[in-house]
């Protein structure tokens, strides 16, 4: 691990000194992108080869954990069939007691297809992409884990009747956990070609989990809801899919007491929990 005698609470500076050590070339006047917390910074580059690549920096007080680890783990071992942009650096570091890990990725190819992860009008993909996205899902679910790595535990799914009382009692024991992309919204899908984007929090979660994430967000544009339940009938008509339809519910309830998006999309969970929650 490398030392750099930069500001390390300075992030755009850290950015830079990425640029610098991993050969890549800055372009002038884009801005760089925050992320949750100003924990990350990321924008475009010129790659040492000279085609267009994004370079993402995150910071950390340790240099550990799921957050940490996901991209490279992701790059490692999820096969050819997931669509995503390839990972071509990964450089760690660390600067008075802050540790920072860069990212160069692959430009992503496709268009992003919504700037939020909730959904507000119909995307505009083909019927060839709806398939593409349910292989790619299927691909992601057949990935091998690393020991350890998880979207959730059932220590927390047992606790989400404190969001959704109806479940109060009920049996949430989850009988099939797979392997699962942990935040297959609108905003890390891309057309033309797919792509899925963001693979931070990737591990196991309850089967259906991705399909249940993507249906959640869907809810506003019922016509777009509709086809997510249709084409992904398989995995949330099951006993653990309508379970991990519940625990995303609860997600969006719990972070609704903390940001608008969520709180706008809290009605939409409320009624799907009516849905399915035990009578």
């Amino acid at each position: 691990m490398n030392s750099s005698t930069r500001n390390p609470h300075d992030l755009t500076a850290q950015w830079h000194h990425a640029v610098e050590y991993l050969g890549a070339t800055a372009i002038p006047g884009i801005a760089l992108h925050s992320g949750v917390g100003d924990r990350t910074l990321s924008g475009p580059v010129k790659a040492p080869t000279g085609g267009e690549a994004w370079l993402r920096v995150m910071s950390s007080p340790r240099p550990e954990g799921k957050i940490w680890e996901g991209a490279t783990l992701a790059e490692e071992v999820l096969s050819d069939d997931v669509p995503r942009p390839r990972l071509l650096a990964d450089y760690t570091w660390s600067a008075d007691g802050v540790y920072f890990r860069a990212h160069l990725w692959e430009r992503a190819r496709g268009r992003t297809l919504s700037d939020s992860p909730v959904l507000t009008s119909p995307p505009e993909v083909s019927d060839d992409w709806w398939r593409s996205l349910r292989a790619a899902a299927n691909a992601v679910g057949r990935a091998s884990l690393p020991p350890g790595r998880e979207v959730m535990t059932q220590a927390f799914i047992n606790r989400i009747p404190g969001f959704l009382p109806e479940l109060e009692g009920a049996d949430l024991t989850v009988g099939d956990w797979r392997t699962a992309h942990g935040d297959l919204h609108w905003a890390n899908l891309t057309a033309n070609p797919l792509q899925l984007l963001d693979w931070e929090g990737w591990g196991a979660a309850p089967a259906g989990y991705d399909a249940a994430v993507l249906l959640a967000y869907s809810l506003p544009v019922p016509s777009v809801s509709e086809r997510v339940r249709k084409e992904f009938a398989a995995e949330l008509v099951t006993l653990t899919g309508r379970l991990a339809q519940l625990v995303i519910c609860a997600e969006i309830i719990q972070a609704s007491e903390r940001d608008d998006l969520h709180a706008r999309l809290r009605p939409y969970a409320e009624n799907l929990v009516a849905e399915l929650a035990p009578q």
